[in-house]
Formats: C-alpha cells, sequence, structure tokens
C-alpha cells in the first residue's frame, strides 16, 4: 500500500530517495500497473492453464493450481490485497482524503518538493488514507478467514423462512393478498434488505 502511494522505496528501486509527488504521473504509473494486475487476476482462470498444457507436462502443476484456488480462496485473498493497494493509492493523492496535498500542488507532476515538506505531507497520506485501508483489506481477509460464506447462507436461509412464512399467511396476518406478484414483492424486500448485512459480513464490519 505504502508503494502504490508513493510512499515507500519500489522493490526494483530500493536505493532510491522516496520523496511524495502525488501530483507526479510516473509516480502514480504504478496504479495503472495494480489496476491491469486486478483485472488480469479476476478474469483468470486455472483451468485454461491444465487446458493448455502440453501433453504429460504440467498436469499435475495445473491441477494443484485449480485445487489450491479453488479449496482455498487463494484468489480471492490475492485480488482483495491488491485491491487494498490500488485503493489505498487512490486515497494518498485523493485532495478530499488528504487535503495536506495540495501544499504540493504548485510542483506539478515534474517538480519536486522540499523533503522536509514531502515529508509532512507524506505523514498525513500514511494516516488519513493508508492507514484506514490497510485496515478495511484486513478485515476483509480475516473476513475470508472467518467462514463467512456459511454465516451469509445462515442469514439468508433464516430471511428466506420469514419470507416463506410471510407468503403462506400473508392474507390471515393481513399483509397482502397472496397473489405470484406480491410473493415477488416481498422477495424483492428481502433481498434489498439483505444486502447491507450481506456486504458488512464480507468486510468483516459485522460478527455475524
Amino acid at each position: 500500500s505504502l508503494i502504490a502511494g508513493g510512499l515507500a522505496p519500489r522493490p526494483n528501486r530500493p536505493d532510491r530517495e522516496v520523496i511524495f509527488r502525488p501530483y507526479s504521473s510516473r509516480d502514480a504509473h504504478i496504479l495503472l500497473q495494480l489496476k491491469r494486475t486486478v483485472e488480469v487476476v479476476s478474469t483468470w482462470n486455472p483451468k485454461d492453464e491444465y487446458d493448455t498444457a502440453m501433453p504429460g507436462q504440467g498436469k499435475k502443476t495445473a491441477t494443484a493450481k485449480i485445487k489450491n484456488v479453488n479449496g482455498s480462496h487463494g484468489r480471492g485473498r490475492i485480488k482483495t490485497l491488491l485491491d487494498g493497494a490500488l485503493s489505498a493509492g487512490k486515497a494518498a493523492r485523493n485532495e478530499k482524503v488528504v487535503p495536506e496535498i495540495k501544499k504540493l500542488k504548485e510542483y506539478g507532476s515534474d517538480g519536486t518538493p522540499p523533503v522536509a515538506l514531502a515529508n509532512g505531507v507524506a505523514e498525513a497520506a500514511i494516516e488519513q488514507a493508508v492507514q484506514p485501508t490497510v485496515a478495511a483489506c484486513v478485515a476483509k481477509l480475516v473476513a475470508m478467514e472467518a467462514d463467512t460464506s456459511q454465516r451469509i447462507s445462515q442469514l439468508r436461509r433464516r430471511v428466506n423462512d420469514i419470507v416463506v412464512s410471510l407468503e403462506e399467511n400473508s392474507v390471515t396476518f393481513n399483509v397482502g393478498d397472496g397473489s405470484p406478484q406480491h410473493k415477488i414483492q416481498i422477495q424483492r424486500m428481502a433481498n434489498k434488505l439483505l444486502h447491507a448485512p450481506t456486504m458488512q459480513l464480507r468486510e468483516g464490519r459485522l460478527s455475524g
């Protein structure tokens, strides 16, 4: 996240002095790289690697990857980490999130601000943009390890049981006429109400 925000040395240039330049198009290029990587991870299907492997070569490796990705949600974790880094990089360069970066605006895309000024703004960016984003990312990863999908399924089953009960007894309880159209309306309302707690569970903001 710090690298994405232009706040830490890049692995390929560890000795380069880091000067926070939120308006530098060159420094922001890493966001484009991250975005493309996220797109690849989102669309990559490990079965394609199995299908394209040469006969007798790489089948075991490809099969192992398929089991690993499908069995342990590995791709989901990687995407969550990349999404978190991308969000942190964007937030660190967002004037609404970090108003202090406006102090560096006069140096534009190619200018280099004084180190002391850049360091002060960088501290604000880390506190206001990077740290909250990292915390949200960690919460999502924890939720992925905590049988979140099972809790979501249980929540949906409970709500669906209530929906079925309302459909079966709508006339008795004077909450509808029992028509197919009314049943559809009840289901739509239930789905709408389920959206917020489902997202909170997935993001680790609801304990279940």
